[in-house]
Parts: C-alpha cells; structure tokens; sequence
C-alpha cells in the first residue's frame, strides 16, 4: 500500500498522477521484488526475460548513489534537474542533498515501479517545495504531451538524470525516450533563442508591414484552388546547382508551380530561371536575396510575404500578396474578411520550407516536391554556391559542431543540430497531412521522414508529363478585408491607447508600495499589498493595447515570469511570496513605461495611415 503521507502529498499536488496509478494500488507485480540489502535497506529486483536486475546495489544502494552523483559537475549552471526513472529514489535523494535549491522534475516510464517506490520509501526525503512535476508514463503514446508540457514550464537549461540501470532493464525504452527528450528540449532551447531575437521585430514589422497588407491579396483566400496540381519548394542546398537543367526544363515547359524558398532565389537568377513565385517571412532587415530583382526591376517575379517579414517592402517592383504570420498580433485584431470570416495564419517556423509547405497544402498543391533541401553537409558545402552573402564551404567552426544523421540513400550525412530541428518541424507539419504526397528529390541530403527520395530527372520523366502552369495565376491587387470593422477597431483601439498611461502608473505604484513593505510589513498589509498589485496587473492584461502591442515583443520574459509564478500560489509566508513577485517583476515593471513609449511612437504612424486609407474608400 503507498505510505499515507505519500498519497496526500500526491492528493494535494499532484491529483492527475494520482488518478492514473490509483488502479495500481495494492496490486502485487511479480517482475518486482523489494528486498533488503545488505546495509538494511530496502532495494528493488526486476524480473525481465527470466533474468534478475538489481535496480540499486544489493549492498549499499545509499553509498552506490552519492558515487553515483558524485560523477556530475558544473550542476551549478542548471536550473532544472530532470529524473528519468525513481527505481526507489536513491540518486534522487542523493543529488537534491547536494544541490537542494535546484528544482527538479520526476519522469517514472515505468508505472508499477512508481507504485512500489511510494509504498516503500517517503517522498519526504526530497525537497518536495523544488519538485516542479511529476510524470508516470502510462502509454508510450502520452509520452510527446508529458513530454511537452515539461518543456513548456522549463527554461531549456535543463539536466537529464537517468538512473543507469534503466538502461540496462529497458534499453530500447530508455534509447527511445531519451532520443524523444533530446528532441523536445533542442526544440525548447531553439524557439526560446528565436522568441528572444525576433519577439521585437516581429512587433514591428507588423506595424509597418500593415499598410502593405491592405494594398495586396491574402493569398491564402485562394484554399484549395490548385487541388492536385504539382509545385516545387527550391531551396538554398548545395545540391541545387546540379538540378538547375532540370528545374529549366520544367519552367519552360510549365510543368509544375517553381516556388523559391528565401535564399534559393539566388541560383536561379543566377541562371536565368524565374520561379514562380518568391517567399520570405524572414523579420531580419536583409534585402540581400531580392538585390537582382531590385536592381534589374524585374517585376516578372511575385513575392508571397509574411506579415512579419523585414524586407523593403516597397522597393519591390513585382505584385505582391500576403499571409498572416502566427506572431502578428496586429492584423488579428485589426483585420476581417468582407464576407465576415476570420483569417487564415501560418505558425512562424525555422525555415521558409516549412512555411511553403503549409502554404501550398492549403493552396491544394500535391504533390509537393523539395528541390535543393539538403539540411546537411554535402562534401566540403553548405549551402549552393554563387549566393553573394553566404560563403558556402564548410568551415572548421562547422564541422566542429558537426553530427550525423541519415541521408536519403540510407548512408551518413553530417549535419548540424539547427538542420536538425528544421528536419523535425518540417517532418511535423509534412504528418499533419497523412492523405498528400511529397517528393524528396535532394541528392545527398538528409532523410525527411513522410518524403520519398525520387531523383528529379526521374519526376520529370514519370510525374511532370504535362503543362499545369496557368498564365495570370497570380492574384489581382485588392483588398479582401472590411473597411468598417477597420475603422470599428480602430476607435475601440484608440481608447484603449488613452486610457493604458494611468493604468501603467497605477500598477508602478503597486509594485513600488509592494517593494517598500516587503520587509517592515505586517503579514495583513503584505496580503493588501500583494493583492493590489495582482488586481492592477490583472486590469493591464485586460487592455487591449497592451495586449496587441506591447506584450508580444516582451513575450519571453513573460513566459519565464509565467513559469515561476505558478508556483507562488503554493507560499504561504507572505514575506517570501512579497519577495518572489518583486525579484520576477522588477524588470518588467521598470521598463513597461518605456516600452508603452516606444509602441506609442509606431501606432501613432499607423493610426495616420488607418485614417487617410478610411478616407480614402
């Protein structure tokens, strides 16, 4: 039976967990016997394919631990410690004796051990305040949302602890989940770098970008209007360069849409091959891939943009449309579609291709075709040569970093870990559509599960046998948005604007009281101050402008304030949750006046272009 005290800690903290293993109570698991070692304390056997597995040592599973902890260094760094495997929770002990303020999560792939674990030793031996979550893995198919929602709460600066003799009880298991963890955390640590570089220019860019918007087609109105028709994503690689033959055949001819993803612009030009159309969603102020088009004013050439994206818009001299990226939150609130529908929006990625590749499903391209997508190493290159800004050879910083994954043919490639994760978000949203077919026709490149590697010359031959390219394809110049809810917006918006500079103040003076009191305070007027604060931050959130322009670009620092003050519910000292709000919001409330200036200054540009293109109608 679980130890009483274990069950109310589960009980009060962890309910969830309790519910899935509480048909487990009392059960006898015949793999698993608790025994007594030889210094008196209990350890725990598996019984697995007719052999015996000793968990922890039959001698002195408390001295096997501390060596066990003892092989780790430079924990200081950490924020989060991340167990994977409780066995009776020696080496947990041991490492959160050592590093008591580290919080740390508990990940049991193993149910019935976790039920044997609580019905013999107390969860109490560990500084229960740091535990931050607790997992049980009931079906390996729940494994990528526990997964996920640990991510979620962490800050990507994580240590994965492993109790070594899970990998010798269940290898493929422990091979499986750790790949798996690897995977989500490299994800984590890459989407927190891009919020962190990007949260700001996509803020602004979406600003600016608005006028832009209003003056070109969504192209994403056009859903499923090119229902099985071939299109090709051509891509920077260095295998593009041994395809451009092909890729002129199939533009003369018209046998497929020729889409150009970012840099992979470049190379065509370079060679007299207009795609047809180009794509970029990139926020970095970078005019580099589109220097041809600006200086030739080749205006044969459509651009598809992303709200975000941070070229010159105007500088562009062929027509123009656009779709609404996930992180603008401006045109969401903004924007309506005259027959009152909402918008479609793309989920902001790593790579163009996987953008394209959400924007031509919903187009109804199929199939679709990846030209150039090496997301690796080929031979001493990284990217296709003649692009101005890139150099393309590999350098010894490269291949320092450098890893290995599988190629297309089925041999080693080396690659890179943000490759990598352009892989696996591609491979995520080629999943999303089980009923489509994409053709990988990358010599040389790395494998992408849900493609199958086809040499183009051999497409060409079997699959692109006929015209498909219409002539005028692309979309008019209008606009396909309600100009009266625009202006509706507008007017709400622009009271929200007027009213947010008193709200700021208040919630400054909140904070600055709450600072002030936190160690002369009484415990009452603590809870008043506490209180004040969380009732003024809750009217901040309410407000529209705050909401739509400010919060945004500061949404990492959000996040991580997000993640530690979930745990402040659970302080009872006022003095130490006083303590804890101020540490987490000093600099937010510091430099929320400021920010508000800033935003301030971009949707006064705005609102006089809103105005004039009202007046305009």
């Amino acid at each position: 039976m679980i130890l009483i005290d274990n069950l109310n800690f589960l009980t009060e903290r962890f309910p969830q967990l309790w519910q899935a293993i509480k048909p487990l109570e009392g059960k006898v698991f015949p793999s698993l016997e608790v025994t007594t070692a030889r210094n008196g304390m209990p350890t725990l056997k598996v019984e697995k394919d007719g052999k015996s597995l000793y968990l922890h040592s039959s001698y002195n599973p408390e001295a096997e631990a501390e060596r066990f902890v003892g092989q780790f260094t430079g924990i200081e760094k950490y924020r989060h410690v991340f167990f994977f495997g409780v066995g009776l929770g020696y080496h947990l002990e041991a490492l959160m004796r050592k590093y008591p303020a580290l919080e740390f999560a508990i990940y049991e792939p193993v149910p019935e051990i976790l039920v044997t674990y609580l019905a013999s030793r107390p969860l109490a031996n560990l500084p229960l305040k740091q535990l931050k979550n607790f997992y049980v893995e009931m079906d390996p198919a729940y494994r990528p949302v526990l997964l996920q929602n640990f991510i979620d709460f962490s800050d990507g600066n994580v240590l994965f602890v492993a109790l070594p003799s899970y990998e010798q009880a269940f290898p493929e298991l422990t091979k499986e989940f750790l790949a798996s963890f690897q995977r989500t955390l490299a994800a984590k640590r890459f989407n927190l770098n891009a919020n962190a570089a990007y949260q700001r220019k996509w803020m602004l860019n979406s600003i600016r970008n608005f006028k832009h918007l209003l003056n070109t087609p969504n192209i994403l109105r056009a859903k499923d209007r090119f229902s099985g028709v071939p299109a090709l994503i051509v891509a920077a690689g260095p295998s593009l360069l041994d395809e451009i033959e092909n890729l002129r055949v199939i533009k003369e001819k018209g046998l497929a849409y020729i889409f150009s993803a970012g840099s992979g612009l470049v190379p065509l030009l370079n060679n007299g091959i207009y795609p047809d159309a180009a794509t970029s969603y990139d926020p970095n102020k970078f005019d580099g891939v589109y220097k041809q088009v600006y200086e030739k004013k080749i205006t044969e050439i459509p651009l598809i943009f992303g709200s975000t994206v941070g070229i010159s818009l105007d500088k562009y001299p062929g027509p123009k449309a656009h779709m609404i990226n996930s992180m603008d939150t401006v045109a969401p609130y903004y924007l309506r579609l005259k027959d009152g529908s909402g918008l479609y929006t793309f989920h902001d990625s790593s790579t163009i291709s996987v953008v394209l590749v959400q924007l031509l499903k919903h187009l109804g391209f199929d199939p679709v075709i990846f030209v150039g997508q090496n997301l690796a190493f080929r031979g001493e290159y990284r990217y296709a040569g003649g692009i101005p800004y890139y150099k393309p050879e590999v350098t010894a910083k490269w291949r320092d970093r450098a890893i290995l994954t599988e190629a297309v043919d089925g041999s080693q490639v080396y690659t890179l870990e943000d490759y990598n994760q352009m892989r696996f978000e591609l491979e995520q949203v080629i999943a999303r559509h089980p009923g489509a077919e994409f053709i990988n026709t990358t010599k040389g490149g790395a494998k992408i599960a849900g493609t199958t590697f086809v040499p183009l010359e051999q497409v060409i031959t079997e699959r692109l046998t006929r015209r498909v390219v219409e002539t005028g394809w692309f979309p008019a110049a209008t606009c396909d948005y309600d100009r009266e809810y625009l202006r509706q917006q507008q007017a709400k918006m622009e009271r929200e604007y007027r009213s947010l500079p008193e709200k700021i103040a208040r919630l400054t003076k909140a904070f600055s009281a709450l600072e002030r009191s936190g160690v002369v305070a009484n415990k009452d007027q603590l809870h008043n101050q506490i209180d004040r604060f969380n009732r003024e931050l809750k009217e901040l959130n309410r407000n529209r402008f705050y909401k739509v322009f400010i919060q945004p670009s500061r949404r990492v620092e959000l996040e991580l304030i997000a993640k530690e003050i979930g745990e402040v519910r659970f302080e009872t000292d006022p003095v130490r949750k006083s303590e804890t709000i101020t540490k987490l919001f000093k600099g937010f409330v510091t430099n929320l006046q400021s920010g508000f200036e800033t935003m301030a200054k971009e949707y006064e540009t705005m609102k006089q272009f809103i105005t004039a293109y009202g007046k305009a109608e």
